[in-house]
């Protein structure tokens, strides 16, 4: 979820020929039952209208989380009543959008996490997002050991939450996601927003200590202040941790204007100035392996 500062930037964007797109995925998107997010667009946040933003810009794929049900974003209405749980709503809808891929929400803490995991897994989930100021949780915690263990054992990737977002920092700074990732070596995680503005550095030592670390460029072209990556952090990203490990997130629908942000994102991706091959890795090819691995294993 975005901050509040926002600053708009002037790209010169335009929509790309499907050949060029027809693999490209877009992670890191927020789905709900109704409207949320911070556009006043009338659809913003639901399945649909997401749907929508990929045709228009030749996406063909997306990795969509379910809400989180004690936020209540995207969660509400008629879906609190005909589900037990968002993991549960999002499964139903998945197989209406087969362009979609969906990712647990689930908090590593509770009790029944690794079970909530297995089974939404064995249904059809490819991925779990762990948000550890939203969760209220220490990321190192050994208490959560079970949940990281789980996920390791699934082969599933994992979307972690870095950067101030409330709470205690001390809790989810980007250093202690090295704890998790040298217990759980087969753990993919992807770091969201490396950290924010502010600690992206401590995010890049992880990046640099372990390769089952992914950098997730999420909000990270400029809109928002609190996440950019600027360029010349960009290439040290690439210089030292390589294309290979970096995953492209939208954070939809929380942008000011969704079409736009899109838009954005893949000519800020398109100036790195990278081959097509090592372009395609950052759209869409690398959280594509990360998910496809599992089946590979079996």
């Amino acid at each position: 979820m975005a901050g509040d500062d926002y600053r708009p930037i002037a790209w010169s964007c335009g929509i790309v020929d499907d050949k060029e797109t027809r693999n490209m995925v877009i992670s890191h998107c927020h789905v709900g039952a109704g409207k949320f997010g911070l556009s006043n667009h009338p659809k913003d946040g639901t399945i649909p209208r997401l749907v929508e933003l990929l045709e228009k810009y030749g996406v063909a794929r997306a990795v969509v989380f379910a809400p989180f049900p004690h936020e209540g974003l995207g969660w509400g209405g008629p879906a609190v009543e005909q589900f037990d749980h968002p993991n549960d709503w999002l499964l139903a809808q998945l197989p209406s959008y087969p362009q979609l891929w969906g990712f647990a929400t689930v908090n590593p803490s509770e009790v029944d996490a690794p079970d909530r995991l297995r089974r939404g897994v064995a249904a059809g989930l490819v991925g779990a997002k762990v948000h550890p100021p939203v969760h209220g949780i220490t990321i190192n915690d050994p208490a959560l050991d079970p949940f990281w263990a789980t996920a390791e054992e699934l082969r599933i990737p994992i979307h972690l939450h870095t950067g101030a977002h409330g709470g205690r920092l001390s809790t989810y700074r980007p250093l202690l996601v090295d704890d998790v990732a040298q217990k759980y070596p087969n753990l993919p995680i992807i770091m969201d927003h490396l950290g924010g503005y502010a600690l992206f550095y401590e995010a890049l030592a992880v990046l640099h200590n372990n390769q089952n670390v992914y950098a997730g460029f999420t909000q990270a072209a400029g809109r928002y202040n609190l996440y950019h990556v600027p360029l010349d952090r960009v290439a040290v990203v690439l210089d030292t941790v390589g294309p290979e490990r970096v995953v492209l997130g939208l954070d939809y629908p929380w942008n000011r204007d969704n079409d736009a942000a899109l838009e954005q994102d893949l000519t800020w991706v398109r100036s790195f100035g990278l081959g097509r091959e090592e372009t395609d890795k950052i759209l869409g090819g690398n959280i594509t392996r990360l998910i496809e691995a599992r089946r590979a294993s079996r």
